[in-house]
């Protein structure tokens, strides 16, 4: 008999542990160095209060990176322990085989050769153990410490500060913080994966996930507490205020429901439960001060027409003054992102894109809604990233994800959702009584091209898209009938990553000009029912980009179809999703394009 234990899913959490741990360790440097920076003209009990914090958090990081070390020790004596469980079990099952043959010689040839058997068994072909080896309990345990921000000095003492070192302090800190916010993603779903496939290996203690997240949420504080006080001194023009005075500025104003919901180590589920209760309406929504909608617009749970209303204010600032939103977005101070040229570009882009969206919405053919909603709009690994859905993502019945690949940017929305609005309307036709909504996701930093050959950006990406994945539900007071997810070249690398740890369970996911697979990533090893992936012959770049991983459609129940002419339509021309010229992917005369449509609306070819 077998033992609950998945190689792949405890060798996922391992990696994922190690490569964790390392960022961390990593982020020590730029996080000490802007902290260093604010202190130089920042004096009395507020800074004595900053630089306890500091410590702090430098002291949590270091044990947090410990346990995940730790933690990968663990997994791989438990791995090690599988092996030979099962190594015991198989030698234990064919040592009975062999027994059994000679019981047969006993009885075929009487007592007299009973105890040369015996004896013969004995010696040269003892009995493997048939006590099963027991596995050593795993613990992954840490919790954060809570951070003194206010009482800092005694009645009559006044402190001092440079409130622009200071906000370029809590800048930096959050743009290092989404980036291990992802990480901190990677590892609950990977945390969640090994125990619902592992339960062969007892758990001792299990508070890493949410100690990793209260770690999170203490940072996030100690971000928006900074600005408080930066604010402070800002509005005094200067000087040294009382420290009973930043004391009161200094306290966060958000009441205790809202603060809770924009806790970064909540899972969607948690997010849509906090929502649910806070019983907030768009007007509430609207009100929202432009950093909390910043904030707002990033919580996967959240119906899709509050995220909406949060994501477009924030967009409308953008294109008013892109200058401050930089700052505010914390690109200004990340190494890597997007320049202040770039970003100006894709705002305009995203508004001309999500215009263009709202213009086809109009357009849709009922039950599905004609709305169009941005579901999302923020930064990640210093990228800008959105979604924007065709279609009314809180209630259409068959929801359609497209994930693209290497070297999508915001600029491209205009022509994500007019593929998105073909596909739409191509599948409509299969099932015209039914609701349909198709988001363009570009929720992650997509690879350059000389970054195509690694999993970096999968990684990051796969955890983003596992949790909006997740959201859709969780969000939602009806789950949708069918929700598909498709992935375009190095997005299909990505949606593979975000497959292995989503909750709720994916219909179908249709892969097309596929950069491929790693060794570990294999159909039953992802949470959905049926794959599907093809690839036209004239795509070049496809087969270039999968040097080192493998194609999907060389994989066991994988369902291949055509990407080639057919009575009808057209053979893709290269390896574009919706060019201007040619035919792509999902071109409305394409026949991958009409196959694709076909699985959204009926779940098969």
């Amino acid at each position: 008999m077998g033992i609950e234990f998945d190689d792949a899913a405890a060798s996922r959490l391992v990696d994922c542990a190690v490569e964790v741990a390392l960022t961390l360790r990593a982020s020590a440097g730029p996080r000490r160095s802007t902290a260093e920076a604010a202190l130089l003209d920042f004096d009395g009990a507020y800074a004595r209060l900053f630089e306890a914090a500091r410590v702090t958090e430098s002291a949590d990081r270091v044990r947090l990176a410990k346990e995940l070390e730790s933690l990968a020790d663990q997994l791989r004596i438990v791995q090690r322990q599988a092996d030979e469980e099962r190594q015991r079990s198989a030698d234990l099952a064919a040592w009975q085989r062999r027994e059994a043959d000679r019981e047969l010689v006993r009885i075929a040839g009487g007592v007299p050769m009973q105890p040369v058997l015996d004896w013969s068994s004995a010696v040269f072909d003892p009995k493997p153990s048939s006590t099963p080896k027991r596995p050593s309990p795993v613990s992954a345990t840490f919790s954060a410490r809570t951070r003194q921000r206010t009482g800092g000095g005694r009645s009559g003492g006044r402190s001092s500060a440079d409130p622009t070192r200071l906000r370029q302090f809590s800048a930096t800190a959050r743009a290092q913080d989404a980036s291990t916010e992802q990480d901190m993603v990677r590892v609950r779903n990977a945390w969640t994966a090994f125990t619902s496939r592992c339960s062969w290996v007892p758990i001792d203690g299990a508070t890493l996930p949410r100690g990793f997240g209260d770690y999170l949420a203490e940072n996030a504080e100690d971000a928006s507490w900074t600005d408080r006080v930066a604010d402070a001194f800002s509005a005094a023009g200067g000087g040294s205020l009382a420290d009973t005075a930043l004391d009161a500025a200094a306290a966060s104003t958000l009441p205790p429901g809202l603060q809770r919901l924009l806790d970064s180590s909540l899972t969607p589920a948690e997010v849509a439960a906090i929502w649910a209760a806070l019983g907030f309406t768009d007007a509430d929504v609207r009100a929202l001060p432009l950093t909390t909608q910043l904030q707002f617009a990033g919580l996967d749970g959240v119906p899709a027409a509050q995220r909406d209303i949060a994501s477009r204010a924030v967009l409308s600032a953008a294109v008013r003054d892109p200058e401050r939103l930089y700052r505010l977005m914390g690109l200004a101070y990340t190494y890597g992102a997007v320049s202040l040229d770039e970003f100006r570009e894709q705002v305009i882009a995203l508004r001309d894109g999500l215009n263009r969206a709202d213009q086809l919405a109009g357009r849709l053919k009922a039950p599905s809604a004609a709305v169009a909603q941005l579901v999302g709009f923020g930064v990640s690994n210093g990228a800008l990233v959105a979604a924007v859905a065709l279609g009314d993502l809180d209630t259409a019945s068959n929801v359609t994800v497209n994930v693209p690949g290497a070297m999508t940017t915001l600029d491209s929305m205009g022509e994500k959702v007019r593929a998105a609005k073909g596909l739409l309307e191509t599948a409509w036709k299969h099932r015209q009584s039914e609701s349909f909504a198709v988001v363009s996701w570009i929720g992650y930093r997509a690879p350059g091209v000389i970054e195509v050959p690694r999993q970096d950006r999968a990684h990051a990406g796969g955890a983003n898209l596992a949790s909006f994945l997740d959201g859709i539900h969780d969000s939602r007071s009806t789950a949708p009938r069918s929700v598909t997810v498709l992935g375009h070249s190095y997005g299909s690398t990505t949606a593979a990553e975000a497959l292995a740890q989503t909750r709720h369970r994916v219909d179908s996911f249709v892969t097309y000009g596929s950069v491929g697979f790693t060794d570990t990533t294999t159909p039953e090893h992802l949470n959905v029912g049926r794959v599907y992936a093809t690839e036209g012959a004239e795509d070049h770049t496809a087969r270039f980009g999968r040097i080192g991983r493998t194609d999907p459609r060389d994989l066991r129940d994988v369902g291949t179809f055509s990407a080639e002419a057919a009575p009808g339509s057209k053979a893709v021309t290269g390896h574009d999703m919706y060019p201007d010229s040619g035919v792509g992917y999902l071109s409305r005369d394409a026949t991958s394009q009409h196959t694709i449509a076909k699985i959204i609306a009926t779940g098969k070819p």
